[in-house]
């Protein structure tokens, strides 16, 4: 059990953390736009947005990318035949 809690403290760790730098991330941003529009400056706040989300995009195609690559590494060596019989029986 203890083994089985530590793995899903190593899993879930690095995912819970990317989580709250995004949510931070959100509250700090939507503060600016908040203070952007009180102010009347628009156009630095769209030039703003349109960079973070093609930073997301190029994050979100690397990560596409390493998962089809870990996925063409394992394809080759799953075994394609099943065993005639099972040990044990």
């Amino acid at each position: 059990m203890k083994n089985l809690r530590t793995l899903l403290q190593l899993l879930l760790l690095p995912l819970l953390a990317t989580l709250q730098f995004g949510g931070l991330l959100l509250r700090v941003h939507s503060g600016r736009a908040k203070a952007a529009r009180a102010a009347g400056d628009r156009g630095a706040l769209s030039i703003e947005m349109a960079l973070i989300v093609i930073v997301v995009v190029a994050i979100a195609g690397a990560i596409l990318a390493a998962v089809n690559s870990l996925g063409n590494n394992v394809k080759g060596k799953i075994p394609s035949t099943l065993p005639s019989s099972l040990p044990g029986n």
